[in-house]
């Protein structure tokens, strides 16, 4: 009887926890997605669409160092972290192996950047704002989301996140205020990034008593070669994600790319609550690895996400002339076109993320990733070749990309006797 009741207070704690994480990730996130949206009319007004446009693709060409910094650890150092949380001296070796690494990776995006800027023209006259944008990356090695993720305790992230991006956001209209203030965006969104990463160490190092120590190259290369499979995966889906701006920025200009990212800003909203159960429920589910739990999970996702593609939908073209008016109405097709994305997404995230990679299918997930960009690539050159390259073209392809890559997470989920 005891054992019984102790197995239910334990069960009722964790679920607490966790609608307690999903409730800090929900606000987190609708920050992260909403705050842009409300300095949006106002930027795309003061910069226009072409000096708004370059600051986007800018941040798509940074976009893709961010990737190898992040290396993936956003998954397996999450992991790690949630499997050795009650190990002090375990959490200290994580934690400074991936920070370390991180770092590395940093001078090493330097590099690539300085050579970038002398291949692509528009980084030749905007060197100043590519190198400025460089704060994104900056700001994924000193706010390390994944050990707050890990250990389950997300209010860390929501409160010092909320403080900054708040006030942050309100310096934007105080000194952004015309097309030659671009420069400011990322001075301003750097120095909230500054004081959201400080803080969050200082809780990791001080309030946590994780200490600083230098780690062996035995574990530096453990934890390399453990995300390199994740990493491989997360390029694989920046191919077909962070391509389309940065392709449309040099075929068809940057006015484009503004009607596109309008398009993707929306459609990011609509995924919001596919991202907050996602990332609530990997700890739990690489602790747990309760594929009844998570089959419940895909269903109430996938009809959740469906009627979130249907309303967006039907509001699209309202959404777009309440945020930037009757000349970004290109956007309109766009959002309709991307929101044929929500369930795909949904459904490929519960079974890799949820299912694979907890039970240890990470190169599975990998070569599952790794192959939506192959076909990303192949459908792009018909295009390119039969067609022509369009705001709705790349939109089409990215749709088709997400329906090959949940047909074959499900087909690699049943194979691996999983589903």
């Amino acid at each position: 009887m005891n054992k019984n009741l102790n197995l239910f207070k334990i069960k009722a704690i964790r679920h607490q926890l966790l609608l307690k994480n999903i409730s800090y990730l929900s606000l987190l996130q609708v920050l992260n997605i909403f705050l842009p949206l409300v300095t949006y009319p106002y930027l795309l007004r003061v910069l226009g669409k072409e000096t708004y446009g370059l600051v986007v693709y800018a941040q798509a060409i940074i976009g893709y160092l961010l990737i190898l910094i992040t290396f993936g650890f956003n998954i397996t150092a999450t992991k790690e972290i949630s499997v050795n949380r009650g190990n002090k001296q375990k959490l200290t070796e994580i934690v400074n192996s991936v920070q370390l690494i991180k770092a590395i990776l940093l001078l090493l995006c330097i590099v690539i950047l300085t050579i970038v800027i002398q291949i692509i023209p528009q980084a030749q006259t905007h060197r100043s704002l590519f190198y400025l944008s460089m704060w994104i990356c900056v700001y994924e090695i000193i706010f390390p989301v994944w050990y707050f993720q890990g250990i389950e305790q997300m209010k860390y992230i929501t409160i010092i996140s909320s403080v900054s991006r708040l006030l942050f956001v309100s310096l934007i209209f105080i000194f952004v205020r015309s097309e030659d203030d671009y420069l400011l965006l990322p001075v301003i969104n750097g120095l909230g990034a500054l004081f959201a990463g400080a803080y969050s160490l200082y809780i990791i190092y001080f309030k946590h008593g994780i200490s600083f120590k230098l780690q062996s190259i035995e574990n530096l290369g453990f934890y390399f070669k453990e995300s390199v499979p994740i990493f491989i995966s997360n390029l694989s889906v920046k191919v077909y994600v962070n391509s389309n701006k940065i392709l449309i920025g040099a075929v068809l200009g940057m006015a484009e790319v503004a009607f596109y990212d309008l398009g993707e800003k929306i459609v990011s909203i609509l995924k919001l609550p596919q991202s907050i159960l996602s990332q609530a429920l990997f700890p739990k589910s690489s602790n747990e690895k309760n594929i009844a739990f998570i089959k419940k999970i895909f269903r109430l996702s996938l009809v959740m996400n469906i009627l979130l593609s249907a309303a967006i939908l039907i509001s699209a073209r309202y959404i777009v002339l309440l945020l930037g008016g009757e000349t970004m109405l290109p956007a309109v097709v766009v959002i309709q076109l991307l929101s044929l994305t929500i369930p795909l997404i949904g459904m490929s995230n519960v079974l890799g993320v949820q299912v694979l990679i907890p039970f240890g299918k990470t190169k599975l997930f990998s070569a599952v990733i790794m192959s939506s960009g192959i076909v990303y690539l192949f459908q792009l050159l018909l295009v390119w070749k039969l067609w022509e390259i369009s705001i709705y073209s790349v939109s089409i392809i990215t749709v088709l990309t997400e329906v090959v890559v949940t047909l074959v997470m499900y087909y690699a989920c049943k194979e691996s006797r999983l589903w």
